[in-house]
């Protein structure tokens, strides 16, 4: 263990510290989070610090970051704040183009649907709109958000609790699960990259 790399977080700052634990929490799914602000007007964010939080009753999580330079909360927690609502939907191998440059840093109340070319559709139970090339959408409410610093670089957990999901019946197979070969999932890793999720190995529980 002598030979080890340590880091101190205290002692590098959190820039180096977001690029070491982006490096090795990986691969990352990737929410593709769809709001409204409080005038109506849409907007859509990739998000790779994601994940579920219960299944019963069903609830999924994502972290947005305060700005690195600015320190000012991204359009998504605003709006989320706003309406209590939002949508997830899958990023996906065909909409991954479309999904990243939904990063790019538009005035807020410029639709990231219009500048990606993805289609908002209309949802049944939130203001939200759905992707409407994404094979599956969930409708959430939000359950609560907790700060953790308020600096740039400090993240945001956002809980909602998933009150209807959409799934397009393409991506399911014989046995009613959804097929990873046809859903077609990307997903993130350390720096500019991605990675595909097709290539799976069955692990058995032990009994």
């Amino acid at each position: 263990m002598s030979d080890r790399i340590t880091v101190d977080p205290s002692a590098v700052g959190w820039i180096e510290c977001y690029r070491r634990l982006t490096e090795v929490v990986v691969p990352r799914p990737i929410a593709v989070v769809s709001t409204i602000d409080a005038g109506g007007r849409p907007n859509l964010a990739p998000f790779s610090f994601f994940t579920v939080v219960s299944s019963n009753p069903p609830h999924i999580a994502f972290s947005p970051h305060l700005a690195g330079r600015t320190g000012n909360k991204k359009d998504t927690l605003v709006n989320i704040e706003a309406t209590r609502q939002f949508v997830v939907a899958v990023a996906t191998e065909e909409l991954a183009e479309a999904v990243n440059s939904c990063a790019a840093p538009l005035p807020p109340g410029e639709s990231e649907f219009a500048h990606s070319g993805l289609t908002p559709a209309p949802a049944t139970r939130v203001g939200a709109p759905l992707v409407a090339e994404s094979p599956v959408n969930m409708e959430c409410e939000l359950v609560e958000i907790r700060a953790y610093g308020h600096e740039g670089g400090a993240g945001h957990l956002v809980v909602g609790r998933v009150i209807l999901m959409h799934i397009d019946p393409g991506v399911i197979g014989s046995t009613g699960t959804v097929l990873p070969d046809r859903l077609r999932a990307v997903g993130r890793m350390g720096g500019e990259d991605w990675v595909r999720t097709r290539e799976t190995f069955p692990v058995p529980r032990p009994e």
